[in-house]
């Protein structure tokens, strides 16, 4: 019996030992790599944003594929195609040229320095009418408080359309128009203020800083790098650029009186400065007090339809601030060359 026993345990062990033996064979041990950057890893795809990267699955042929990546991209910007300088004499005491598609200065003069904004205010005032639910087709009558003696175009106990007095205000930059419009607007003239500088806030135009909604007071005030955004925002509403086109308008007061003639306060567009730009491709706002001197925000395009933005502020006389923004137009887009242009891409490779 001993020597039965025996034989099963030898039986049993080598039993036991084969499948261990199999177990083992089976098992392949391996090292663990060190983790590869992104780039390495197969099957991904790094794709670039204007914040983050986000990863997301690269398909391709076979099922396998390699890393690409995609390094954030930025607006091209016009480049110099000279270094020649503006050589015209500048009244302005601050400038700002930009490219309007990128917001990239081509010129500065004392950008950053605030300055008084006299009627490029209603700009700002503008932007806010149009946020609000106006029925611009009801009608309002002008009174005693809406009235300053140095508007012409509308009097008091006169009846306008909100439309009519919008036009008013923008062509003409009539203060009696505006002070209308906002008492018209179901909001007091202080609530009015402070929706005008919660905007500015709002698109960090931070210099800017308004008192009341005409641009009378001297305490409207913001740089010329701020006024080119704002003026920039007003025009990508169609209701302002729309309006600051128009170079002759006629006021209709209600009740049967003659129609009255507004001239637009911007000069290069009636043409009484000449230029050579087409009416078409010209629109800005004018401002003037003693304090602030001539002021002038204008879009212009050239031929090949790049447009800039020209702020001139503190010039020293009315024609002066049409004539220095018109130059300056013309010497940006004569000095720069634009993305699509023949000869960009070599001054973009020369210039890293």
């Amino acid at each position: 019996m001993n020597n039965k026993f025996s034989d099963f345990l030898s039986s049993f062990g080598l039993m036991i030992l084969g499948v261990l033996l199999l177990f083992i064979g089976s098992v392949k041990f391996t090292h663990a790599e060190p983790a590869r950057p992104l780039t390495a890893v197969a099957g991904f795809k790094i794709v670039a944003s204007a914040a983050v990267p986000t990863v997301q699955i690269a398909d391709s042929i076979g099922g396998d594929s390699l890393p690409t990546v995609t390094p954030p991209r930025h607006p091209e910007i016009p480049l110099p195609v000279t270094n020649t300088p503006f050589n015209k004499d500048l009244s302005a005491a601050a400038v700002m040229v930009a490219d309007d598609a990128t917001s990239a200065p081509l010129f500065e003069k004392n950008s950053g320095t605030s300055r008084p904004l006299a009627s490029i205010t209603k700009l700002m005032s503008a932007l806010v009418l149009q946020s609000l639910p106006i029925n611009w087709s009801s009608t309002t009558v002008i009174t005693e408080d809406d009235v300053d003696s140095s508007s012409h175009h509308v009097n008091a106990g006169e009846r306008f359309t909100l439309e009519d007095l919008w036009h008013v205000a923008l062509v003409g930059s009539s203060n009696s128009a505006i002070n209308a419009l906002v008492a018209a607007s179901g909001l007091t003239q202080e609530e009015f203020v402070a929706k005008m500088n919660s905007q500015a806030q709002e698109w960090r135009l931070r210099t800017l800083r308004f008192v009341e909604p005409t641009g009378l007071s001297s305490g409207n005030v913001g740089s010329a790098q701020d006024v080119s955004r704002l003026l920039g925002r007003a025009l990508a509403v169609d209701k302002i650029y729309n309006t600051l086109q128009i170079g002759e308008y006629y006021a209709e007061p209600l009740g049967g009186k003659a129609k009255r003639r507004v001239w637009s306060t911007d000069w290069l567009l009636t043409n009484w400065v000449p230029s050579a730009f087409n009416k078409d491709s010209i629109v800005g706002k004018t401002g003037y007090t003693p304090e602030s001197g001539y002021n002038f925000a204008v879009r212009l395009s050239g031929e090949k339809q790049h447009a800039v933005r020209v702020v001139v502020l503190g010039t020293n006389s009315n024609t002066a601030r049409f004539s220095e923004a018109r130059d300056l137009a013309e010497w940006a887009l004569a000095r720069y060359r634009w993305p699509g242009e023949a000869g960009y891409v070599d001054l973009a490779n020369d210039s890293q």
